[in-house]
């Protein structure tokens, strides 16, 4: 039966679609609530007693740095001078502007400048010069990292069990609706299929292979989908959504901070922070996508604040791929308009020239983002430069939000210009450039392996509609990556990601409305109805991975529903059209 609360003011038309309609709730915001600062200001109370109770030393550090350094520009107002109070300065500079140098990020550099002199640079508190120590001598790196990551154990701990009480509030009426269109170009509800013609649902994690019929004909819809999920999965919170978003800030802060301590370590330790970091992006990049799917809150100016604090720092204009991903959602799997890792016929793919076939099926592909972000092209799946006000993707109320997101990236890009000038290319390169290309790559992992599989169907023309392709998507487990012999600790990288790739089907389906630390709770609710058609992957992602390049290759030039085929079927059609 349908969910007793009306959803008929929801039933919108969508004039571009002959025979299906997208059916999404006008996006909703509200202005903030007086407690929103307060909630703000209880995360920055929250953060500073965090960094007190995991390193004292560093707090006390920052207070007296920020206490002189407020003094030394107050106190020439108050005293009606021009100049600054004298403090200590050092010959040979310690600290960060020595251990940049090196290629080496150590503590804040604190800038004071005179009206009437040079910049010159401070280390606060002004102490005397330490002695220098041989690597590994000094235990206080060792204890500081300890402490930092016995506190991430201790948050990563509570807030993967953490729980809400259920909302008093009702459940909203239902988000959408997919159907037929009738005359009047209202979307109509798919009547529900007779129990007893139903295939049997089953508990357990099933491999999802179903064929063309069955994915056309799915035995339940989008309402019962929604009614059988508990409400408060759909339940957005401020609260949470900022914590996750400090929580990542925090650890990323954390990770630049004790950055000499892995340095020190020689090779091992570079490479361990250096993936950390990057991994720690992408976690920010997911953060940001929640903004943009407006599941962050429910205030839009919030989700656009916090949007571009996550994505400009990793060189993405926010509002340009929050448009265009947005397309990929409403267009999912439909292989003449979705807009992420759309497949190709074997035509174009037999078009493309050496190197970029070879670059496109090699794992080089997990490089392509930043190419995807700047391509002028809408050629094979590609959404047009992302910074660019004017693509035609874009609407021309769209445009002021396209460049305010492409600013904020150039102005990240002047930061990175400036550090390069002063620290000099290589430092600059180990600090960011490195993990920068890591989260570039774990992007490009995650959403191809999310999206790609000789498993999946794809559709065309009327055998498309919004439930089918939404269905069309794999859950993965990325737990092998650092849990090899399955000990059991491994689905801790799943919660540290937002569990964007073990929930990645129910996100596609109610893409507006579940945030992320709801989607594990909504996909096991939903697993019983959906039964074969959930599909979930349990290889280890590597393999996962070399078999999809091997697999993916193109799909049929026509049909209604098509399937990836891979190198061996391409080499035989490449010669049947030699021939």
């Amino acid at each position: 039966m349908y969910p007793s609360r009306s959803a008929d003011k929801y039933l919108l038309a969508t004039p571009s679609h002959s025979q299906y309609s997208t059916v999404l709730p006008p996006a909703e915001t509200k202005r903030a609530p007086a407690s929103l600062l307060g909630w703000m200001a209880l995360a920055v109370v929250a953060s500073v007693a965090l960094v007190a109770l995991v390193d004292p030393i560093m707090y006390q550090d920052a207070v007296a740095g920020a206490t002189t350094s407020l003094m030394a520009h107050v106190s020439p107002i108050l005293s009606g001078t021009n100049g600054i109070r004298p403090v200590q300065t050092h010959t040979v500079p310690r600290g960060p502007a020595a251990a940049f140098n090196q290629g080496v990020y150590s503590r804040p550099l604190l800038r004071t400048e005179s009206r009437h002199s040079t910049t010159t640079l401070h280390n606060f508190p002004a102490t005397e010069p330490e002695a220098p120590q041989e690597p590994g001598t000094s235990t206080k790196g060792v204890r500081q990292m300890a402490g930092v990551a016995l506190g991430a154990v201790v948050a990563v701990a509570l807030t993967m069990f953490n729980r809400l009480r259920p909302s008093k509030e009702t459940k909203p009426a239902a988000v959408f609706h997919v159907g037929p269109v009738n005359s009047t170009g209202a979307a109509v509800m798919d009547p529900p299929a007779p129990a007893a013609d139903r295939p049997a649902n089953n508990n357990s994690r099933s491999s999802g292979v179903v064929t063309p019929e069955e994915a056309v004909d799915l035995p339940f819809t989008a309402s019962e989908l929604y009614a059988a999920i508990p409400e408060r999965c759909f339940k957005k919170s401020l609260f949470w959504g900022l914590f996750y978003c400090f929580r990542d800030w925090g650890i990323v802060a954390a990770l630049y901070y004790f950055q000499p301590a892995f340095f020190g370590l020689g090779l091992a330790g570079k490479l361990l922070w250096w993936n950390i970091t990057g991994f720690y992006g992408w976690c920010l990049f997911v953060v940001g996508h929640d903004c943009g799917h407006g599941t962050f809150s429910n205030y839009g100016w919030v989700n656009q604040l916090f949007g571009h604090i996550c994505h400009a720092p990793l060189m993405v204009p926010f509002n340009g791929w929050r448009i265009s991903h947005r397309h990929h959602h409403q267009y999912h799997n439909d292989v003449d308009r979705d807009h992420s890792w759309r497949p190709s016929v074997a035509k174009n793919v037999d078009r493309l020239s050496t190197p970029i076939k070879w670059f496109r099926f090699s794992p080089l592909i997990l490089l392509v983002y930043p190419f995807y972000l700047l391509s002028p092209s809408q050629e094979n799946g590609f959404s047009g430069n992302h910074f660019w006000p004017w693509n035609p993707l874009f609407k021309k109320e769209e445009r002021v939000g396209i460049a305010a997101s492409a600013l904020s990236v150039v102005a990240w890009a002047g930061v990175i210009a400036a550090a390069t000038a002063h620290f000099g290319f290589w430092a600059v390169f180990q600090n960011y450039w490195i993990p920068y290309w890591i989260f570039v790559a774990w992007l490009d992992l995650v959403t191809l392996m999310q999206h790609t599989d000789d498993n999946v169907l794809y559709f065309r023309g009327k055998a498309w509609n919004y439930l089918r392709g939404a269905m069309s998507t794999v859950d993965r487990t990325y737990r092998h990556i650092i849990d090899p012999f399955n000990l059991g600790y491994g689905r801790v990288i799943d919660h540290l990601h937002h569990n964007i790739s073990d929930g990645h089907v129910i996100h596609h389906i109610f893409f507006t409305q579940i945030p992320h630390y709801r989607l594990m709770e909504a996909t096991e609710a939903l697993k019983p109805m959906l039964g074969k058609h959930y599909r979930f992957d349990d290889t280890p992602v590597p393999s996962a991975f070399m078999r999809t390049l091997k697999n993916c290759w193109y799909v049929e030039d026509e049909g209604g529903v098509v399937a990836y085929k891979g190198k061996p079927e391409f080499k035989g059609w490449e010669k049947a059209n030699m021939a």
